[in-house]
């Protein structure tokens, strides 16, 4: 029973309500750069009010090609913003698989930090391009949009059983995931947690939302650093991740001594761990 537990709301309402909590708290780190829940929020709001001068609304996709980085957070948090919902094209997939998802899709704007062969009905918008003109946008919250039966994202399988299939996920069940899994996790202000999983992975939102909906920082970086074993493990240590969730195969390749901070609450998941590594 979590219905008078757990506060209602939209992805974008849940972060206001953790700003107004936190303001200058640190909510997002990638490498050097670093942003406080307030200048994440304001960021968001220019970046959303642009986005829906373009064109996006409730009942539009947004795709967002883009890198773990700063802006990636800021566009994420900015769709929901604008009452539209993102689809998440992972840079690394194939072209024809992006392909395939832009046309499936049909996302009304394509959001990403470099030029990027679309469908002609696709609006492309790369991130240095419109960067001043963002930047004009007021910084204040857009109004509530108020529907959580509406599209927060969409998610694409494997399609490991036929043709890749989008999958959308709703609102409505955002605030019990965050509060289950930040009660579960122990997150809390001053935690920071590791962005491991691909955007286009279902588990990168539960590591986004467990940590900005808490008073907790987002960790990113990027890939080359999150590789298992030596490069994971100096980046754990050097950014002082408090919580990461990791398949068990990456969890294998980590060093015995050293590979994981002590104290660190781990979570494995993706796939079955064997006895042994536990």
């Amino acid at each position: 029973d979590t219905e008078h537990a757990v506060p209602a709301g939209d992805l974008h309402e849940l972060f206001e309500a953790q700003v107004a909590r936190t303001p200058e708290a640190e909510a997002v780190v990638f490498e050097s750069e670093v942003l406080t829940y307030a200048e994440l929020n304001a960021r968001a709001n220019r970046l959303a009010r642009h986005l829906v001068a373009a064109g996006a609304g409730p009942e539009t996709l947004v795709g967002l090609s883009l890198p773990r980085s700063v802006d990636l957070v800021v566009a994420t948090l900015a769709v929901a913003k604008s009452g539209a919902a993102y689809l998440p094209i992972d840079q690394a997939y194939p072209a024809e698989r992006v392909a395939f998802m832009l046309a499936d899709a049909r996302p009304a704007l394509l959001l990403t930090d470099r030029p990027t062969e679309a469908p002609q009905d696709v609006r492309t918008l790369v991130l240095a391009d419109i960067a001043a003109q963002v930047a004009e946008h007021p910084a204040d919250d857009l109004p509530a949009v108020g529907d959580q039966a509406r599209p927060a994202y969409v998610i694409y399988t494997s399609g490991s059983t036929g043709r890749p299939k989008g999958v959308v996920v709703t609102h409505r069940g955002i605030a019990n995931l965050a509060a289950a899994q930040v009660d579960r996790f122990g997150i809390e202000p001053g935690s920071r947690v590791l962005q491991f999983a691909s955007l286009s992975f279902d588990a990168a939102f539960s590591e986004l939302s467990t940590a900005l909906l808490s008073g907790a920082t987002v960790v990113l970086a990027p890939s080359a650093r999150l590789m298992p074993g030596e490069p994971l493990a100096a980046l754990l240590a050097e950014q002082a991740v408090t919580h990461v969730t990791l398949p068990p195969a990456a969890l294998a390749q980590q060093p015995v001594d050293g590979g994981l901070p002590e104290g660190m609450t781990l979570v494995l998941a993706g796939e079955a761990a064997p006895a042994e590594l536990v």
